[in-house]
Parts: C-alpha cells; sequence; structure tokens
C-alpha cells in the first residue's frame, strides 16, 4: 500500500468544518459545471457533504463542454438566472459584465493565500474594471506525453524546444518503432490551438486595442503545425479525446498531446500497458502553454452570495483540492497538493514537467467567437486546405471585425498579450 493511498483515505476522514463556518443559509443553490465523470463528480460528492453541514441543497447541472458554455451564457443573457455559481472560463468575457464581484469575498477570507503564483491575476483569473469575478481551480496545462521505451530506441531525447524539432524527430521515431510519431484529438477543432498558442511568440491585441496576429511569426507558426500534421497515425485527423488517448497507449503512436488530466490516470492505473513506461517532457516553443483553468462565477441575479462563495470555497478551496486530484483527476490550484511528498514521489515521471508548464501557461486573449476562428482556420492549414500564409491573413481579416471585450483587454495588458 502506498503512502499516498493512506494520504487519501486520511483525508476523506478530515472533518469538513470550513462547511459549517461558512454560514450558508439559501435552502438550494443550483450549480452548471462540466459533464466529464470528475468535475460533476466531485460536485456531487462535496454537495453531499456539504448539504449535511448547512442545511443547503446544491442542485449539480452537468453539461458537455459546448452545451454548458452556450447555457451559461444564454442564462444570464436572458435573465432566467436558474444557476446559483457557475463554471466557465475566458470565453465567457462577453458576457462578465453579469458577474458579481468577487473581491469582498476574497479579502475578508484571504482567499488565495497558498495558491499557486499569480493565478489571482489578471491574465489568469478574470477580472471586470479592476474587479475579480473569477475564482480559479480545476488547473491542466497541455502536455507532451511520450513513451520512454519508444523514444530510447530511436534514440531520440524528448527535449524539444520547438515544434519544428518534433517534426525533425519523427521520421526517426516512426522508422525505429515501426509506430505514429503522435496523436492528438484532432476530432476537436479547438485543440489545434495547443500548438500554435505555444509556437506563436507574438501579442493577440494591437496597441489600439484590436485583434491581430503579428503576421511574420503566425505564418511560421502555422507552417509548422502544417509540417507536424504528416506524423499522425493513419487516419488520424479526426480523433476524439479518446481514440488518441488509446492509440498512444496501445503503443501505435510514440507520443501524445493532450490535456494532462484527461489521461494521467488512465496511464498508471495497474493494468496500463504504459505504467512505469512513460514521461511528459516541457512543452515546446517560443509562445505559452495552453491554461485550462476553470472558475468559479457567481451571477449579480444570485440572491444569497454569501451562501454560493461558502459553496466556492467548498469545491475549490484548499480542503478538497487533493482529495479531488487524487479521486477525480481535477488539478489543484494549491501548492500543497504538490508539497505531498508522497504524491510527488508517485508521480515524479511527470509532476516537474505538468507543473512546469503550469508556471508557462496563459489564456489567450480570445472571445469565443475570435478564438473559433483562429482554430478552424488553423484546421485547414494543418491539413493542406488552404497555406500558412492565406491563413492567417484570413484570421487576420475575420479578427478586424471582431470586436475586443473590456475584460479581455484587461487580461491581454496584464499577460503581456497586447502590443505596445
Amino acid at each position: 500500500m502506498s503512502r499516498s493511498h493512506g494520504f487519501s483515505r486520511a483525508l476523506l476522514a478530515a472533518p469538513l468544518v470550513t462547511f459549517a463556518l461558512a454560514g450558508a443559509s439559501a435552502d438550494e443553490l443550483n450549480f452548471s459545471v462540466m459533464e466529464s465523470g470528475t468535475y460533476d463528480a466531485a460536485a456531487r460528492q462535496i454537495g453531499d457533504e456539504f448539504e449535511a453541514a448547512t442545511g443547503t441543497k446544491v442542485v449539480v447541472s452537468a453539461f458537455p463542454w459546448a452545451v454548458l458554455r452556450q447555457n451559461n451564457t444564454t442564462d444570464l443573457i436572458s435573465g432566467t438566472n436558474q444557476y446559483d455559481v457557475m463554471s466557465g472560463g475566458y470565453y465567457l468575457a462577453d458576457v462578465y459584465s453579469y458577474f458579481a464581484p468577487m473581491d469582498d469575498f476574497i479579502a475578508a477570507d484571504n482567499y488565495g493565500d497558498g495558491m499557486i503564483d499569480n493565478l489571482m491575476k489578471p491574465g489568469r483569473s478574470e477580472f471586470v474594471d479592476g474587479k475579480q469575478i473569477g475564482i480559479p481551480y480545476g488547473i491542466d496545462a497541455f502536455g507532451l506525453l511520450y513513451n520512454t521505451e519508444m523514444l530510447e530506441k530511436a534514440g531520440v531525447s524528448p527535449d524539444f524546444a520547438t515544434w519544428a524539432d518534433v517534426a525533425a524527430a519523427c521520421p526517426k521515431i516512426e522508422e525505429a518503432t515501426g509506430a505514429a510519431c503522435f496523436s492528438h484529438p484532432t476530432g476537436n477543432p479547438e485543440q489545434i490551438g495547443s500548438f500554435f498558442l505555444s509556437s506563436y511568440p507574438g501579442t493577440y491585441v494591437t496597441a489600439d486595442g484590436t485583434y491581430a496576429l503579428d503576421e511574420a511569426a503566425a505564418v511560421k507558426a502555422a507552417e509548422e503545425l502544417a509540417a507536424l500534421w504528416q506524423y499522425l497515425p493513419e487516419k488520424g485527423t479526426a480523433m476524439t479525446f479518446d481514440e488518441a488517448h488509446q492509440v498512444f497507449i496501445d503503443g501505435d503512436a510514440a507520443m501524445l498531446v493532450t490535456w494532462p488530466s484527461f489521461v494521467t490516470k488512465q496511464l498508471d492505473a495497474e493494468d496500463s500497458p504504459l505504467k512505469g513506461k512513460w514521461g511528459m517532457a516541457t512543452f515546446p516553443g517560443e509562445g505559452f502553454t495552453w491554461l485550462s483553468l476553470w472558475q468559479l462565477f457567481v451571477p449579480e441575479s444570485t440572491e444569497d452570495k454569501d451562501a454560493a462563495w461558502a459553496w466556492a470555497k467548498a469545491y475549490a478551496g484548499p480542503e478538497n483540492a487533493t482529495r479531488n486530484l487524487v479521486e477525480h483527476n481535477i488539478g489543484s490550484v494549491w501548492k500543497a497538493t504538490y508539497e505531498d511528498e508522497a504524491l510527488a514521489a508517485e508521480r515524479a515521471h511527470f509532476w516537474p514537467a505538468l507543473t512546469a508548464g503550469f508556471a508557462r501557461a496563459k489564456n489567450p486573449p480570445l472571445s469565443g467567437e475570435a478564438q473559433d476562428f483562429l482554430t478552424n482556420t488553423l484546421q485547414d492549414v494543418a491539413n493542406g486546405r488552404t497555406s500558412a500564409a492565406d491563413g492567417i491573413a484570413s484570421i487576420n481579416a475575420a479578427w478586424a471585425n471582431i470586436p475586443v471585450p473590456s475584460a479581455m483587454l484587461e487580461a491581454a495588458k496584464g499577460s503581456g498579450l497586447q502590443a505596445e
């Protein structure tokens, strides 16, 4: 029995006194969250404990990501007001004005003390007019995972500075192993952004506050994508997450580019053929690693904001963070999780690269419309339907007509992604 398992049981047995102290008084809270078997499962588990301690029932309304994004937006704009706390991210910038500032709650509880550095700042957490509206949880950063035996057989070190370095190593890897160089959930068109964001070192917003890419740097990054895409598995241009992960697990691809939280638990399972035979590399590129940082938002329409804040702390705070990681694979935003010696030793094959990714990771300062046009066009470039130069030109042309939400201007300036 590993020390981490003992730690997990001790954590489960710990009294959740913070709920009782929070003073939640609403009879019921409705929480919208992603349906994934992770975020929603943790919400139901903590919700039962929260109700027992406070008397407030938490109704967990779980939806697939795209539906969650639309439901949150529609609920706010229509004034339906059925969700008291929402789980979302930077792509909700167009409706940020509907959310309540949380600064007073944060200050009163000194919330954020002990969190990973800079997560409560613009460009990572979410702000409107200088006021914080988002409470971070569920961190992840895109990862490059590799089969240690395959790369050793090919004589390739996983220390790739750029995606061009990866593409250059791919023929050697494929010749030595007989497997594809890498797999990726290509059937989810938005996921291609992970390569571009890390490869492109430029800004996304001009000094005048409009969307635009630095054309030369963006074309170079897009060309790297097109070169890399030829090393996907056979029929590998429309894979789901599960399919892309399984190709890697089965040994039909030497590397995997994905959100680590989606697959690391499966890779380390007792029956996994890759248990003890995989690692994670520093994510290549001169840009930034794509940050997945879920936020909790409390709409202005929520009647009992004290109860909503109590739930936010219960779900996203430090008391349940390590359990959420161990049981549900939800990335912890709290330093104490990564300082646990037993867990750190158990996960030494990927935590150093993962946490380095956290330090480098950012959100692109893009509205949903701007991001969708970028990633859909990059799909055309990668799959040979348009040239990199024409694709980037079309992105800049379209972006010229897409306004930058004020919250995104704050984020772009705060994260160094606006031109000076």
